[in-house]
């Protein structure tokens, strides 16, 4: 006994069966999303509301400025600042930054902040992509705290992490970036 071929059973069923699967599976991604979305920006904004009273602890509590920053600033330097927020207090501002990691395929995650003049207090590293044992150098001590005290007139006194000149050459631009967005704030 041979059997037949058809349009409807050899192309129309199974493509009316993907099709419902992947309509299932799609509405089951949403749904799951939709449950676990909040949880997951609460806990980022959490994250970033520690990493800010970590680097400016002096701040009783800060408001996100609304700034329209340039993707390059007028000296040609690229803005990697994605949010910057003011000490209630006064005691300075915070930068949110996100800049080039090595050989530009991942991300340099900093959390900066300045005084009130425009000198660094704190900077922490949320996260990076940067080769272990070299690039990652640039999250820890002591180049984190060779920051302390620099200002945009300083910054070429900061040392580049022996054997790794391109991770240190990306933080140095982005705390250019953090210095330019100084600069437009304060003008």
């Amino acid at each position: 006994m041979s059997k037949t071929s058809s349009v409807k059973t050899d192309f129309v069923l199974p493509i009316a069966v993907l099709t419902l699967i992947c309509l299932v599976c799609a509405a089951l991604l949403g749904y799951f999303n939709s449950l676990t979305g909040p949880i997951i920006a609460q806990t980022v904004a959490a994250e970033e509301a520690r990493a800010r009273q970590e680097v400016l602890p002096e701040a009783d509590s800060f408001t996100e400025l609304d700034l329209d920053l340039p993707d390059t600033f007028e000296d040609g330097t690229k803005n990697y600042v994605t949010r910057v927020y003011a000490a209630d207090n006064g005691a300075g501002y915070v930068f949110m930054v996100t800049g080039n990691g090595y050989g530009g395929k991942g991300t340099m995650k900093l959390v900066v902040s300045l005084s009130p003049e425009g000198a660094v207090l704190k900077t922490v590293t949320q996260s990076h992509s940067e080769t272990a044992g070299m690039g990652s150098k640039t999250a820890d001590e002591p180049y984190r705290s060779q920051w302390e005290g620099v200002t945009a007139e300083t910054i070429d006194t900061v040392d580049a992490v022996s054997g790794a000149t391109i991770s240190s050459t990306h933080y140095l631009n982005s705390m250019r970036s953090v210095f330019e967005a100084f600069a437009w704030i304060t003008r």
